[in-house]
């Protein structure tokens, strides 16, 4: 009876695990069927395509960042050219038909983007969610625009003969602008493609839970299977005479039957479960990891409060310098004023121009200081929407000791006009600079009459220019670190003793310095102060005291003069580009003096009249 027992009690167990494993087996078959088919059969194109078609003649069209981010992701651009029209011929007189399958994309700040195009003709394409299509809408204006390659108000563009593809993370406040040249029609097909996010945490759920299933069905199988075939073993005869069993143990072993069975069915209860809790934690994990993505949206998607936009961004400063270094070089070559001018203005441009000067009548004598655009060092860009605008850059060699460092300013006049540099100052060797704004924020720029410093801007260079004329006698003296300031040292009363000393009794030397119409720039420091930039002239007068006597002349005045020598003398006008930082207010420190560039710009024989 026991044996019989025992064996039937083994039967049921592996029948129980048969039918465990039968349904792990076909849950795993399931769920591998449906995960597998959605990754395959029934799996998505990798990418979302919006196709947009203008059917406009104006000459641009733009799209807002906020536009590009209908779907989430980063946008691909694809602009396909081939348009046709009539436009203005070479004479201005009439008209002719021009084909042309060139494109032309760039991006950049909306507030720039639009300056730049208004009052100009345009296309704005707009995303309908209902209808889930791009939209046309016409904005009139102009019929032409300028060529827009190379402005430096982008970001970035590209241009091609037939179609531009490129890829961009569109922000709200970039705007995206397609055109031809400026005459033709925009390029007709634009076409925006966005990544589908195709790895589904339930896919992967359904895949893993059927590779466990299986095996935790094949080894469900393999246990029932083994027991199964330890029941089919002859079993040995037990000779030993056992004892009745008593009446107080029936109850006992009718007892058994249900523990045994419980057991069977907890067992395979925790079988069952196993690819559930899978399926639970898998699911779980899924949405912990969706968790933060969401929270990352509804962070970017609340308004920051950001401070008025900085003019350029420090790789538009990079652009803007190469440019412009790349016309200095080229004027340089050519001695050109005419080339120069493209990219540089005054002060700059009257220095350079009086050096071509001296450059074309000696070659050998005269060197003409270059001016590096990089390595960039610093950027501080003019907090601003409107225009003119500035920005202060300094350019440092840190590995070449020898080179000087270059503190410049570039300046724009309007928005489709390019940047020009206007000052490069040479910095004081070991100078200590302040500290200045960063050039993701930018600096807010002061009038020249501004009293958020301890002195106005304009009237720093009336004090100092009094100070270099009367020394230790002006009332404004104590206002500036003279102690430390080498350009006093070479323009101040000192140094006009000196100079009179080497020329002698037969010479007259005298000397003045003035305040000159160029514009002041002066940016606020993040300590409350300021650095200033000004220009200041120096007219130097070099005449014989004896009569008979005469004075002659150096290369750079012979070359401005075509005198070698004069019975009246000359005079001669420096100008001195000079960069301050003045102390915010309540600081007992002086002004100090960053640098300085002394530079020839004009010379004349003494009129007798």
């Amino acid at each position: 009876m026991v044996e019989r027992a025992f064996i039937s009690r083994v039967v049921r167990g592996c029948l129980v695990r048969f039918v465990v494993a039968i349904i792990l087996l076909a849950l795993s078959t399931a769920s591998l069927s449906v995960g597998i088919a959605q990754r395959t059969v029934f799996d998505e194109p990798d990418t979302i395509v919006r196709t947009v078609e203008p059917g406009t003649q104006a000459p641009a069209t733009i799209i807002a960042g906020s536009e590009l981010m209908a779907f989430p992701g980063r946008q691909t651009l694809t602009v396909t050219g081939g348009v046709s029209a009539r436009v203005p011929d070479a004479s201005g007189t009439g008209f002719e038909r021009v084909e042309s399958s060139s494109v032309f994309v760039a991006y950049g700040r909306t507030v720039d983007v639009m300056a730049w195009l208004s009052p100009g003709r345009h296309t704005k394409i707009s995303y309908d969610a209902v209808a889930d299509t791009f939209q046309s809408l016409p904005r009139s204006g102009e019929l032409y625009l300028p060529d827009p390659r190379g402005s430096d108000l982008w970001f970035q563009e590209f241009s091609a003969a037939e179609s531009v593809t490129f890829s961009l993370a569109a922000r709200d406040d970039v705007t995206v602008l397609i055109m031809t040249d400026g005459l033709l029609p925009a390029p007709p097909v634009i076409s925006i493609a966005w990544p589908r996010a195709t790895e589904a945490p339930w896919i992967l759920a359904l895949i893993v839970v059927g590779v466990l299933s299986m095996v935790a069905g094949f080894v469900t199988l393999a246990l029932a299977w083994a027991g199964w075939q330890r029941s089919q073993r002859p079993k040995r005869r037990n000779t030993r005479r056992m004892k009745p069993p008593r009446r107080a143990t029936r109850p006992a072993k009718q007892s058994v039957r249900p523990t045994s069975v419980k057991k069977h069915g907890r067992r395979a209860a925790r079988l069952l479960a196993l690819p559930l809790a899978g399926i639970v934690l898998i699911g779980a994990g899924g949405c912990a990891s969706e968790a933060p993505v969401a929270n990352e949206q509804s962070e970017e998607s609340e308004p920051e409060v950001q401070a008025p936009y900085p003019a350029v961004t420090e790789q538009q400063f990079a652009t803007i310098m190469s440019r412009i270094g790349a016309q200095i070089v080229a004027g340089d070559e050519e001695l050109s004023v005419n080339t120069l001018g493209v990219r540089v203005a005054d002060p700059t441009l009257s220095a350079r121009r009086a050096a071509y000067v001296v450059a074309r009548a000696d070659a050998e004598s005269a060197a003409i200081s270059p001016i590096p655009a990089s390595p960039i060092r610093l950027v501080v860009p003019q907090q601003t929407q409107t225009w003119p605008r500035s920005v202060f850059g300094i350019i440092q060699d840190e590995q070449d000791v020898e080179s000087p460092s270059l503190g410049v300013v570039i300046r724009q006049e309007n928005p489709r006009s390019p940047y020009l540099l206007t000052y490069a100052v040479v910095l004081n060797p070991q100078v200590q600079l302040p500290d200045l704004p960063s050039a993701s924020i930018g600096a807010p720029k002061l009038s020249a009459d501004s009293k958020l410093t301890a002195i106005a801007p304009s009237e720093l260079l009336l004090h100092y220019a009094d100070v270099v004329n009367n020394g230790a006698d002006s009332p404004f003296a104590g206002e500036f670190a003279l102690a430390s300031d080498a350009l006093y040292g070479q323009v101040g009363p000192d140094a006009l003793a000196l100079r009179q000393e080497s020329f002698g009794d037969a010479v007259s030397v005298r000397w003045t310095t003035s305040v000159t119409d160029r514009e002041i720039v002066a940016f606020s420091t993040a300590d409350g102060g300021a650095i200033v930039l000004g220009t200041l002239q120096q007219t130097e007068r070099v005449a014989p005291e004896q009569s008979g006597a005469t004075v002659n002349s150096s290369i750079g005045i012979r070359a401005l003069t075509s005198l070698s020598q004069s019975a009246l003398g000359f005079d001669v006008d420096s100008h001195v580009q000079v960069l301050w930082y003045v102390p915010p207010v309540g600081s007992e420190e002086g002004i100090r003096v960053l640098g300085y560039t002394y530079s020839l710009i004009g010379a004349r024989e003494v009129s007798n009249e």
